[in-house]
C-alpha cells in the first residue's frame, strides 16, 4: 500500500511539472514576437496591416481551435491532447524561423492552436487530477505563463542584437541570419523542456468515463451558469487587450514621452505576476471567491477611472490594472473547474470562454481605435473602457457563486 501511495505521489509530481511547464509556454510564443516586429517589418518590407495580422492571427486561432480542444476531449486522453498542443506550438515556433513572412502567418497559426489547446485543457487537468487545490495551483499556472511571457519578450531584442553584432551564420553554411529569426530560434528552446518531461518521465494517462447526457458541450452552452463564467472570462480578455493595446498611446495623449509610457506598460506586464504569489499560499485566508472577485474586478474598473479622472497617477493606475485583471483571470480559470461537475465539462466549458473572449479580444482593440480615429480624443474610448470595466464588475458577482452546471 505505501509503495503504491509514493507511486500516486511520483506520477502525481511529474504531472505537476508537466503541466507547468506547458504553461511556461502559453504566452511567450505570442508576446515574444512584438519586440522584434519592427526589425521584421523593416528586413521583409512589410505594411502595418501585414505586420498587425502577425499579432491578431494567435487571437483568432485561440478563438477558433478552443472548441475543438474541448470536442477532442470526447474522444482522447487529456494528456494525450495536451503532448499534441506543445507539439503544435514546437511546430509552429520552428516554422516562423525559416524567415518569410508566409511561414511567419503559418507558425502564428500553429502556435495559437497549440496555445488554444493548453488554455482549453489545463483547467480541466487540474480538476480531475487535484480538485482540493484548484485555486492554488491555478494561480501556479498562471504564473509560469507569466514568468514563460517575460523571458521571451524581455530577451527578444537583446538576442537580436547580439545574432547582428557577432554576424551569426548557420552551420556548414555561409548564408548570415537575421538577428530576428536567431531570436525566434532562441525561444522555441523553452517548448522542449515540457517535451523532454513528456517523452522521459512516464506520466499516468487515465481515460476519462464516456459523456453523459449531462456532461457535453451542449449542455454548457445551455446553461446560465456557463454563460455566467463563460462570460466572465471573456470580458476580462476584451478589457485587457484594449488596454494592453492602447495604454500608451493614452499616456502620450495625457503628456507622457514615449519611453515613460512603455515604462508603466511595463509595470502593468510586471503587476500581472503578483496575484500569483498571493492567492496560492493564502487563498485559504483571504475569504470567499465572491469578495476575491470583487475586490479584482472593482481594483480593475478604479484603475480605468483613475486613467480619465487622475491621469497623473497613471503610474499607479497601470500597477493596480495589472494586479487586478491578472487577478480576475486566475479566479475565473479556477471557476472554470470549480463550477463544472466533471473534466470534460470543465473542458466544455472552457473551450465556450476561450472562443467568445479571445474573438472579443481580436476585434476589441480595432473598435476601440476606429473610435479614436472618429472622435479624434480619447475620452470617448475610455469611458467605453470604464463601462466594460462595471460590466465585468457585474459578471464577476454572477459568475463567483458556487452552484454547479446542471
Amino acid at each position: 500500500m505505501k509503495r503504491l501511495h509514493r507511486l500516486a505521489q511520483h506520477d502525481a509530481a511529474f504531472l505537476l511539472l508537466f503541466i507547468f511547464l506547458v504553461a511556461l509556454n502559453l504566452r511567450g510564443p505570442v508576446t515574444g514576437l512584438p519586440p522584434l516586429l519592427d526589425r521584421i517589418s523593416t528586413d521583409l518590407n512589410l505594411s502595418s496591416s501585414q505586420s498587425g495580422l502577425l499579432t491578431s492571427l494567435p487571437l483568432l486561432a485561440f478563438g477558433f481551435f478552443a472548441p475543438v480542444a474541448s470536442w477532442l476531449t470526447r474522444h482522447f486522453r487529456i494528456e494525450r491532447i495536451l503532448a499534441s498542443g506543445v507539439g503544435l506550438i514546437a511546430i509552429g515556433m520552428v516554422i516562423r524561423t525559416f524567415g518569410s513572412i508566409s511561414t511567419l502567418y503559418i507558425g502564428a497559426i500553429f502556435i495559437g492552436a497549440g496555445i488554444a489547446i493548453g488554455n482549453v485543457l489545463l483547467p480541466s487537468l487540474l480538476k480531475r487530477e487535484f480538485p482540493q487545490y484548484v485555486v492554488q495551483l491555478t494561480a501556479i499556472y498562471v504564473l509560469m505563463m507569466s514568468i514563460g511571457g517575460f523571458l521571451m519578450s524581455s530577451f527578444a531584442v537583446p538576442l537580436s542584437l547580439y545574432a547582428e553584432q557577432s554576424t551569426f551564420h548557420l552551420p556548414m553554411s555561409t548564408l548570415s541570419i537575421s538577428g530576428w529569426v536567431f531570436a525566434l530560434a532562441c525561444q522555441s528552446a523553452l517548448i522542449l523542456l515540457p517535451l523532454v518531461v513528456w517523452f522521459s518521465c512516464k506520466i499516468t494517462q487515465h481515460q476519462s468515463p464516456q459523456a453523459s447526457n449531462t456532461d457535453t458541450s451542449t449542455s454548457v452552452w445551455r446553461s446560465t451558469t456557463a454563460w455566467q463564467v463563460a462570460s466572465f472570462l471573456a470580458v476580462n480578455s476584451l478589457i485587457n487587450y484594449i488596454v494592453v493595446a492602447w495604454v500608451p498611446a493614452i499616456l502620450m495623449s495625457h503628456g507622457y514621452t514615449d519611453s515613460t509610457a512603455g515604462l508603466y506598460h511595463g509595470y502593468l506586464q510586471l503587476a500581472g505576476a503578483m496575484p500569483s504569489l498571493i492567492l496560492a499560499p493564502f487563498i485559504h485566508r483571504l475569504g470567499s471567491h465572491r469578495r476575491l472577485c470583487l475586490s479584482a474586478t472593482g481594483l480593475t474598473t478604479l484603475s480605468l477611472a483613475g486613467f480619465i479622472f487622475i491621469p497623473s497617477w497613471s503610474g499607479v493606475w497601470s500597477v493596480s490594472f495589472g494586479f487586478g485583471v491578472s487577478m480576475g483571470f486566475i479566479l475565473g480559470l479556477s471557476f472554470v473547474s470549480l463550477r463544472t461537475n466533471s473534466p470534460k465539462q470543465a473542458a466544455a466549458l472552457s473551450g465556450m470562454a476561450q472562443l467568445i473572449g479571445y474573438t472579443l479580444a481580436a476585434i476589441g482593440p480595432v473598435l476601440i481605435g476606429a473610435l479614436y480615429d472618429w472622435q479624434q480624443s480619447w475620452t470617448a474610448p475610455l469611458y467605453v473602457m470604464l463601462s466594460i470595466g462595471l460590466i465585468w464588475m457585474g459578471l464577476g458577482w454572477m459568475a463567483s457563486p458556487k452552484p454547479k452546471i446542471e
